[in-house]
């Protein structure tokens, strides 16, 4: 996440869990999952919690850096549709071609809010400032 700061945008809280990296600025939540983890349910939910708590409320969006190979499981957006009605927007930067295809079809199960795959953070960054 060094290249946010390269570009003088300076995270207001920054978080370290077991699973990853998580910077939060105004209205979005920058994320990066650390290698070979099994993003599962408990994962998320503690994940979405602490957008609860640093948001309070407010709508945000959720950009996804994949630097690294993770697993997430999908159905989790459909289980937990309920639970992410803050969320507006859900963008996944991809550091190559290798993440593309599991990310557009991740996208096709995030209904709760517009998801696009982008090739590069500050593309990411203006779409989900964007959104209303």
């Amino acid at each position: 996440m060094d290249m946010l700061v390269k570009n003088n945008i300076f995270p207001i809280q920054e978080y370290s869990l077991s699973f990853g990296n998580f910077q939060f600025f105004a209205d979005y939540v920058c994320c990066e999952i650390n290698e070979g983890v099994d993003l599962d349910e408990a994962k998320l939910l503690q994940f979405y919690a602490l957008c609860s708590d640093v948001f309070q409320g407010e709508r945000f969006a959720v950009i996804e850096l994949r630097l690294s190979s993770f697993s997430v499981d999908p159905s989790f957006y459909i289980k937990h549709s309920y639970l992410l009605s803050q969320v507006k927007a859900h963008a996944m930067v991809l550091a190559g071609g290798t993440f593309a295809q599991l990310s557009e079809f991740e996208a096709q199960c995030i209904k709760h809010c517009p998801c696009r795959v982008f090739h590069s953070l500050s593309e990411a960054i203006d779409w989900v400032t964007q959104q209303a």
